[in-house]
């Protein structure tokens, strides 16, 4: 054998042990990855821009772990006996369809919704799925929705249908693969849907979330495998959804706020805390992203203003106050916070006592609001020029879930004793082939307006209720 041959073997022998290796803690299981399950939500599906499709499944951060791991991802064309990372794929614009930001000739640039719908297309792999996350899914369903539900009426029971394939679990069908490790983040549809709908009315409570947290983990952790777990994001500033569209009246033209006659910004109107229900919106309070629409039509701006801003009635719905499914109000947030706090605190309990590791991903998430250096690079959670969220404004960006991935590798790295390297983002940053990158060709410079196309946001606005067990908020539409 060459010496070349020689090094090359021993580098293999080097990683093998590297990656397989005790954990220097008791950690449970063993940092063994031959078998490697995901259990998650829409995060752990590589959900982006309001959709599942094929383009972002493969940098869902469950993906990218198994890629750092050195495992291969399945493909359309693979069979159930081939030695691979196999995740539900679906054609392009997906399930949602995927939210694009168009040409622009005019300003400002809007986001619609891309033409059609995708379907799945590897439903008969013979095989149940490595990954098994589905969007929607809260902690409870991960051991209570099955994949043949007679009658679905929540958008994590449709599908359930297609990922699951099977009178099965997301747990059941990652035990029958005899893991060896898995992957676990779920708890953030607990929340997501009240806090997207601008409500606290269907949280789960905190009694609820652990008694559905530890039966998950007693579920799973019979099979002996290792295990990593993560936190959830706090703080509602760290994300799009909620921190792009201002509380005050913003000039289109200038992007600066609109004065009124006193010379202050002229504050939204629409829900408050307290009594009346409606007025000028509290400090402290969010707006969320699908407002921006409503705004444009004349919603939240107050109506005594019309005389000055609207004198020839081009927006009819003039004075209309921001309806309270796009207003998160300061007892709304608090509350919010308080209950994601407690869930925190379920997760590092129920996760010590089972001597499993837990990934920063509230950490990383707080990182977001403040912004985060990548080399040369500066990423914030500004809303499509920061680069780390998709198009919603709630799911990650491929940039995004590579750095969510990494949060989970150096989790598995303390807590099993190995070297798996971290994924590296500059493959996004690089002069990409303009035949294959999926590019918007509009130009984007921090502090730029956007407008939501009214199908989009309602397309929005709907995925979140659909994905969530609290009943949906209906919100005010143009006539």
């Amino acid at each position: 054998m060459t010496r070349i041959g020689n090094f090359a073997r021993i580098a293999s022998v080097a990683l093998a042990i590297a990656v397989i290796a005790v954990p220097s803690f008791a950690a449970t299981g063993s940092a063994n990855f031959t078998q490697l399950v995901v259990i998650g939500d829409s995060y752990g599906a590589g959900f982006e821009s309001n959709s599942l499709n094929e383009h972002h499944t493969i940098y869902s951060w469950p993906s990218i772990i198994a890629r750092q791991l050195g495992q291969t991802l399945c493909t359309i064309s693979s069979s159930a006996a081939d030695t691979c990372f196999a995740q539900p794929i679906v054609s392009f614009p997906g399930i949602g369809p995927e939210m694009q930001l168009v040409d622009i000739s005019t300003y400002p640039p809007v986001i619609t919704n891309a033409a059609g719908q995708g379907a799945p297309l590897n439903t008969t792999f013979a095989r149940p799925y490595n990954n098994l996350a589905i969007p929607g899914a809260n902690v409870a369903d991960t051991y209570t929705v099955t994949g043949t539900v007679a009658h679905p009426t929540r958008g994590v029971e449709q599908l359930a249908q297609f990922i699951l394939r099977a009178n099965a679990t997301e747990v059941d069908l990652a035990l029958a693969q005899k893991p060896t490790f898995i992957l676990i983040w779920i708890g953030g549809n607990d929340f997501l849907g009240s806090a997207t709908n601008g409500t606290v009315v269907g949280l789960t409570s905190v009694a609820d979330f652990t008694t559905a947290y530890n039966t998950m983990l007693d579920k799973l952790g019979v099979s002996g495998a290792g295990m990593v777990v993560g936190t959830l994001p706090t703080n509602p500033g760290a994300v799009p959804f909620f921190n792009t569209v201002p509380t005050v009246l913003i000039n289109p033209a200038t992007r600066t706020p609109v004065l009124g006659p006193t010379g202050a910004p002229i504050t939204l109107v629409g829900q408050v805390d307290g009594t009346p229900p409606v007025g000028q919106l509290l400090k402290g309070s969010f707006v969320t992203l699908p407002a921006g629409s409503l705004i444009a039509q004349g919603f939240g701006i107050p109506a005594a203003l019309k005389p000055i801003l609207d004198p020839t009635n081009k927006l009819p719905l003039f004075g209309t106050p921001l309806p309270d499914a796009v207003v998160v109000t300061p007892a709304e947030i608090a509350t919010l916070t308080q209950r994601i706090a407690d869930y925190n605190s379920v997760i590092v309990a129920a996760a010590a006592k089972r001597n499993i590791p837990v990934a920063d991903i509230k950490g990383l998430f707080d990182r977001f609001a403040t912004g985060t250096n990548v080399g040369p690079f500066r990423l914030t959670s500004d809303y499509i020029t920061g680069g780390i969220f998709s198009l919603d404004g709630i799911h990650l960006s491929d940039i995004g879930y590579t750095m969510f991935a990494n949060e989970y590798i150096k989790a598995i790295n303390s807590g099993y004793s190995t070297h798996i390297p971290l994924a590296p983002v500059t493959r996004f940053m690089q002069n990409n082939d303009p035949a294959t990158a999926m590019v918007s060709g509009a130009t984007a410079y921090p502090g730029m307006m956007w407008i939501i196309s009214d199908e989009a946001s309602k397309s929005l606005m709907n995925m979140f209720s659909l994905t969530t067990s609290a009943a949906p908020v209906r919100r005010h539409t143009s006539h």
